[in-house]
């Protein structure tokens, strides 16, 4: 509450300022949740809730492949996709005289102001589960969904094993099964032991792993894109059917 109270002040103190032409209002923007990637530094936001809350313009220009975000014009790496395609970008990329972004030490948190519109993109920790039941793993972080991609995990007898863990501590692009003749694994996460979630080119609509959860390599690359999103210790469950959080965050969709 203290941290809230304290961002409300700074909002109401903020809430008018003066300039030549007048009094300027500044609108409070609502929370926004960061999305981070362990394979890249920075936080990144949808665009369409970067135009909504803060009042940023956002253009495309195809010749150049590049976008103009307010004043500034962003690299293409500077822009990366929500894996339904939804296009985010790394709000540290924006500051410039008309965009600031300040870390909040204590919370975390980054103050973003536009001049007309003053909030927060706060950064939540990431959360994964996988659905025995429905042959999907979905990724979140707080609310918001990132991913969701249909899996194949372990058969009869090669039961992928139900239960709470973390990412890591391995981690690799090109591991290979000491166990299964060499076969290829990349983009392997750990879950423990000998169980990884990995990318695979065989990836039914049903278990047929020998106990790792298998992800698609072809389309976006699923495998490709879990490995550069998930960060080493993020919780993992692995359970028959999804929990009652996700089905809460469903239900509010």
């Amino acid at each position: 509450m203290m941290r809230f109270a304290g961002l409300l002040g700074l909002v109401f103190v903020a809430a008018v300022s003066f300039g030549q032409r007048g009094p300027t209002v500044i609108v409070p923007a609502e929370n926004i949740e960061g999305i981070t990637f362990a394979t890249a530094k920075g936080v990144y936001v949808p665009l369409d809730e970067l135009t909504a809350e803060f009042g940023v313009d956002v253009d495309w220009d195809t010749k150049s492949k590049r976008y103009t975000i307010g004043a500034k014009v962003v690299s293409s790496n500077e822009v990366r996709t929500l894996f339904d395609g939804t296009p985010i970008v790394n709000i540290l990329a924006l500051k410039s005289d008309d965009f600031f972004v300040n870390l909040d030490d204590i919370s975390g948190d980054y103050m973003v102001s536009t001049g007309t519109h003053f909030g927060v993109v706060s950064v939540p920790e990431q959360w994964v589960e996988v659905d025995l039941s429905s042959q999907h793993l979905r990724g979140y972080q707080g609310k918001r969904l990132i991913m969701n991609t249909k899996v194949s995990t372990g058969k009869r007898g090669y039961s992928t094993p139900v239960g709470e863990y973390t990412a890591g501590p391995e981690k690799s692009r090109h591991r290979v099964s000491s166990k299964y003749e060499n076969a290829p694994m990349p983009y392997s996460v750990q879950l423990r032991g000998g169980y990884f979630i990995h990318g695979s080119s065989s990836v039914p609509r049903y278990a047929a792993s020998h106990g790792c959860v298998r992800m698609p390599l072809t389309g976006m690359n699923a495998a490709k894109y879990f490995f550069e999103w998930v960060n080493l210790s993020t919780p993992i469950s692995i359970r028959h059917g999804w929990s009652a959080k996700v089905a809460e965050l469903d239900a509010e969709d």
